[in-house]
């Protein structure tokens, strides 16, 4: 295929462009918008959007009646037309672009944040024979865009050049690395675009970053857009002032889902400043054993590092080999808190000593985990002081601390992290502020 067959067009030089009939050769309204289905890599124009020169509300003309002209400054197309409307009202997949895009944030899945649409650029496919189609290629975020809106791009650009000896450049993200925050349908309801395979690049604080400049109805579409590890996982990273604005704009049933994978010493505390009524409808939904289990931490001091510590925590046996180990770690990458230290426990859920993932990464596959563990293991108890806590940290410069019962039976441990956030809270506060 020739690439003759191939140019570039703006939405901006489509908007507007007086629409004449095919028959009489009278101008009959104007282009107001372009639909697209997004069913396809790019998405491809279906549909003109054009408001009639006698009035009413604009019409839908599918694009087998456009006979696409816009070099020669219009459009023309078959009419008087069938409308396809039962078709555009099956198409869910169909969005309008100047509605969805123009002047709306979207978020940039390489930069990892929201951006200012200014322009579409389309590709015109010529080398159908009978009419050229239109692929969604390019959205453009820069300030020649917003310049070609206005129509000074032409004034302006030769001033630029002739101060900069260069010219004003484009600048484009591909449809590929976008992810539309809403998206304005046909029929001209709000839907999401929900491509949770785009946001899962993100980092949990950089889309919670994202999150918070959203406004509420787009950030609860993308929450309930991706998994609910990624959802906790994002949560975890909001202050915790919107986190409990969230809270109050979610179902039931997705908050539960969510909460259920976030790390146990996060939920209990989120828990306690959600509204009672909202609190007891979440543990309503969740597991006897995981609202046993937020309920014993919750009774536990506030002043104790037992209200501070996490149970998703790696535990072995002595008996077990590396290689064993080696397959439950991969295992439970998602659900603990930290995979470094691999605590060694007996039957009776003693705290014996603790590998590394380093020594496990360095140790023969048969070895039982017993005979390259550390033994004499620092720990605290569930009932010291945070005071007691942060000396611990201070003097042996850890990851984690394991936190241990009278019996000196596993309950927890504490990372550093939730250490600083227990000794500093003010820095918190000040952080999520």
């Amino acid at each position: 295929m020739s690439g003759d067959n191939f140019n570039f067009i703006f939405l901006s030089e489509i908007l507007h462009l007086p629409l004449f009939s095919a028959t009489t050769g009278k101008k009959i309204g104007q282009i107001v918008d372009l639909a697209a289905r997004t069913s396809h890599v790019y998405p491809k124009i279906t549909a003109l959007i054009a408001q009639m020169s006698n009035g009413g509300e604009p019409v839908y003309i599918a694009w087998p009646h456009v006979r696409l002209t816009v070099f020669k400054k219009h459009v023309t197309v078959e009419y008087p037309f069938e409308q396809d409307e039962e078709g555009s009202r099956s198409a869910e997949s169909e969005i309008l672009l100047k509605k969805t895009f123009l002047d709306k944030q979207i978020i940039s899945t390489t930069g990892y944040k929201l951006v200012r649409v200014n322009d579409l650029q389309l590709l015109i496919d010529n080398s159908s024979k009978d009419n050229p189609n239109l692929w969604l290629v390019h959205i453009d975020i820069g300030f020649k865009g917003l310049l070609r809106r206005l129509g000074w791009v032409d004034f302006i650009n030769p001033i630029f050049h002739w101060l900069f000896a260069r010219d004003i450049i484009d600048k484009f993200l591909t449809w590929k690395n976008v992810q539309p925050t809403t998206a304005t349908n046909v029929h001209g309801s709000v839907i999401m675009k929900a491509d949770s395979s785009k946001l899962s690049a993100f980092h949990p604080a950089d889309l919670a970053d994202v999150l918070a400049d959203l406004g509420t109805d787009e950030r609860i579409s993308l929450l309930e857009s991706i998994s609910p590890v990624t959802a906790a996982a994002t949560l975890q990273e909001m202050p915790m002032s919107l986190r409990l604005h969230v809270a109050e704009s979610l179902e039931n049933e997705k908050l539960a889902s969510i909460i259920a994978e976030m790390q146990m010493d996060e939920t209990v505390d989120f828990l306690d400043e959600l509204p009672h009524e909202k609190r007891d409808a979440v543990l309503s939904l969740l597991t006897q054993d995981k609202v046993a289990e937020i309920k014993d931490l919750t009774k536990l001091s506030a002043f104790g590092v037992g209200s501070i510590m996490n149970t998703n925590f790696l535990t072995a046996k002595p008996a077990q080999t590396v290689r064993e180990v080696m397959k439950a770690v991969k295992a439970d990458t998602k659900r603990a808190e930290l995979l470094y230290y691999i605590y060694i426990v007996d039957d009776e859920e003693h705290l014996k000593g603790l590998v590394t993932l380093r020594q496990l990464l360095a140790a023969k596959g048969t070895l039982p985990v017993s005979e390259i563990m550390r033994g004499n293991i620092v720990s605290v108890k569930i009932d010291s002081s945070i005071k007691r806590m942060a000396q611990v940290f201070f003097k042996y410069k850890f990851e984690a601390i394991p936190v241990v019962d009278d019996d000196d039976k596993l309950q927890g441990i504490i990372t550093m992290g939730d250490a600083l956030d227990a000794v500093f809270p003010e820095v918190k506060e000040a952080a999520e502020g």
